[in-house]
């Protein structure tokens, strides 16, 4: 369970430095795929974690994307499905597969009820706004 000061730091969003590059392949990707996106939901903002957020990715990596939404959470997968279809019309068009990870506002601002408090910890600490 994530609280006190760990629920406090995801709702600061991230601490991940500033300024960090992302290279140019994942950055047209990504920004398509949040093109795309945002004409469908309500996105209130986007974070790349993982590899490509770290810099320590392969060729073959994919592109983990947090996506926030606003309003009430609705089921996780059609709506992590939906984004799918989309990230894979992207990796036609860029050669790189985005992951897209929808994340409601209300679970942000309380992880200790997602199912995995640690991974949004983690994107906290590590994401890169998009």
């Amino acid at each position: 369970m994530v609280c006190g000061k760990d629920a406090r730091q995801l709702s600061e969003k991230t601490d991940h430095p500033a300024g960090d590059p992302i290279d140019e392949n994942t950055a047209r990707a990504v920004a398509i795929f949040m093109t795309r996106i945002r004409e469908q939901y309500p996105v209130s903002e986007a974070l790349l974690f993982g590899s490509r957020a770290r810099g320590d990715f392969r060729p073959d990596s994919d592109a983990d994307v947090a996506v926030l939404l606003r309003g009430e959470p609705e089921r996780l997968l059609p709506t992590k499905l939906a984004m799918a279809d989309v990230a894979f019309d992207v990796l036609l068009e860029t050669g790189i597969l985005v992951q897209p990870l929808p994340i409601w506002e209300a679970q942000w601002q309380h992880p200790d009820g997602y199912s995995n408090p640690y991974l949004l910890k983690n994107i906290a600490k590590e994401g890169m706004r998009l």
